[in-house]
């Protein structure tokens, strides 16, 4: 990606940010406040904050999947069959994707420090024993995801000793709440507290893809309880819930159906002469984000 669309994305995304501060929060929302901890359900997204905060989730995330993916793929000259890439493509489309923001303040000094997630389980899950073409690379996922000293892309949830902030356990048959979105930004930051790169009694703005579910809401209101933190999350309303279809649900929709599109001219073209770029597989400048199915 030229030097052009990255001050491009920069600035759009400096702008929705002062428009954060500035303005609240989203329009066209329902406040839901209990326990240190508010839900605002956006039907309505006029402005793109929703569009624009969970598409630097989705982006950060199709860009390590690709990356992955060329590695997986080297030994196959970088071609996969649409079938060896479709439980890639569905893991885009019912992922949950969060952005974070948490602000907390040392000596006087404010600072804040951005966490992502997707939910899902590690690359290699999604690859099809029955389709040949994928190889999972040696190096973690983790190895994938541009992460930094400001932002974090929380990818394994797990709990830190003496936290109570932990997903719902198991059922049979059930999902496996570890792997929820919030879950896995929630664990991320008391491990930050607890090692003293974050401070507590700080305050988390969530960008969410769908409604926390029965274990990530009370997994957010533990977490308040337990940092000394306020809690603000909003979350796409519309996500199937009773099959209603919001136009912010629509637009993040139609949104991430380009992102899946992209993956798939990637990697479908049988006889490619360059190879797919590896810092910025994916066009960081389309517009993307993604909603997933209630559980």
């Amino acid at each position: 990606m030229n030097m052009t669309v990255r001050r491009r994305i920069t600035t759009v995304l400096a702008v929705v940010f002062i428009g954060v501060l500035a303005t609240g929060y989203p329009s066209s929302a329902k406040d839901i406040s209990q326990g240190g901890v508010t839900l605002l359900s956006i039907d309505q997204d006029d402005d793109h904050m929703m569009r624009t905060w969970i598409g630097v989730a989705m982006n950060h995330y199709a860009n390590a999947m690709a990356g992955w993916l060329v590695d997986a793929s080297r030994n196959h000259g970088g071609y996969v069959s649409v079938q060896a890439l479709s439980r890639f493509q569905q893991q885009l489309r019912r992922a949950t994707f969060a952005h974070f923001e948490y602000r907390y303040v040392v000596e006087g000094v404010p600072f804040t420090r951005t966490y992502l997630a997707a939910s899902g389980r590690g690359f290699r899950t999604y690859i099809d024993p029955g389709e040949p073409g994928l190889v999972a690379p040696s190096d973690p996922d983790s190895e994938y995801f541009k992460q930094d000293d400001v932002v974090t892309f929380a990818m394994v949830a797990t709990a830190t000793e003496g936290s109570e902030v932990l997903p719902q356990p198991a059922r049979p048959n059930g999902p496996n709440r570890g792997n929820d979105a919030e879950i896995k930004v929630l664990q991320a930051i008391i491990r930050d507290i607890r090692d003293g790169t974050v401070a507590p009694g700080g305050h988390l703005l969530g960008f969410v893809s769908k409604q926390p579910c029965e274990s990530c809401d009370p997994a957010l209101r533990r977490f308040a309880v337990e940092t000394g933190s306020e809690v603000h999350v909003n979350y796409v309303f519309g996500a199937n819930q009773d099959g209603l279809r919001t136009p912010a649900w629509a637009a993040l929709r139609e949104a991430r159906e380009a992102i899946v599109g992209d993956l798939v001219t990637m990697f479908s073209a049988p006889a490619a002469s360059t190879s797919p770029d590896l810092e910025d597989p994916l066009d960081d400048d389309s517009s993307s984000a993604s909603v997933c199915r209630r559980p």
